[in-house]
């Protein structure tokens, strides 16, 4: 073996990385921090999780009693 270690990543212009997904902070970005930035605002969608858990339980409650 020799003292010297290959390194498995090609040389050059061939380490190529994909750009972020779309609205990632970038180091660009980092100055924008003190910029007035609109609060974000969380909205209720309503109980249909719940509704749909308890119709679900049901539904499996009565199937087991009738068969």
């Amino acid at each position: 073996m020799s003292s010297s270690t290959k390194s498995s990543a090609a040389p050059g212009p061939y380490n190529v990385q994909a750009p972020p997904p779309a609205g990632y902070p970038t180091r660009s970005d980092a100055g924008d921090q003190n910029a007035a930035r609109v609060p974000v605002e969380t909205k209720s969608k309503g109980d249909g999780f719940w509704k749909g858990c308890c119709a679900a339980l049901c539904c499996c409650c009565m199937l087991d009693a009738c068969f």
